[in-house]
């Protein structure tokens, strides 16, 4: 038995010296389901899920209305602004949406655009997927063409690799598609 013990000991060791660390992983993000709440504003109004936080953002002297949309589960916000548009303003706000979407392309592995129109509310639209390590993951603007404009863009409270917000920004994502879905211009020039 003690002549076996030296080659046990050394099995034994020589079986142990390999190490195989656990790969990467993200914790599981589950979706947090919720009813869904309309927002109403004398110019437009669209349902929002009812777990997040809608708030007004006063801004002194300008044209337009700021407000952003919470999710604090998320620590994501999604900051929006209204602005009424004539036809002479809206190519600007056009331009301009188009430019800070366009703005991350520097740093963004891609942009890709998701058209949106709605015939019957007289909507169209555009939802900017931005991929790659960027401070805003997702863009959109909503329109009647006539007189309102509405656009967003989404950011995390802290820097965050993509790869672990995904599931939440598809979430998002799909959240701001209902918005657009659901948006009815309240408009004395619309064409209802």
């Amino acid at each position: 038995m003690r002549k076996l013990f030296p080659f046990i000991f050394i099995l034994v060791f020589l079986s142990c010296n390999e190490y195989t660390p656990k790969p990467a992983g993200y914790p599981r993000i589950e979706r947090v389901e919720t009813r869904m709440a309309r927002f109403e504003y004398p110019r437009f109004s669209f349902l929002y899920p009812a777990s997040t936080l809608l708030e007004e953002v006063p801004k002194a002297g300008q044209d337009g209305f700021w407000f952003n949309i919470s999710y604090p589960s998320y620590n994501a916000v999604i900051y929006c602004t209204y602005l009424p548009v004539d036809r002479h303003t809206l190519s600007k706000a056009l331009d301009d949406s188009y430019q800070l979407a366009y703005s991350h392309a520097s740093k963004a592995d891609g942009i890709s655009q998701s058209q949106f129109a709605d015939s019957l509310q007289h909507t169209s639209g555009i939802i900017y997927d931005i991929k790659g390590s960027v401070a805003v993951p997702l863009q959109f603007y909503i329109t009647d063409n006539l007189s309102g404009f509405l656009r967003g863009s989404l950011y995390f409270d802290q820097k965050m690799d993509p790869d672990s917000i995904a599931p939440v920004v598809a979430f998002i994502r799909e959240d701001i598609v209902r918005m657009m879905e659901s948006l009815e211009w309240r408009n004395p020039n619309n064409r209802k």
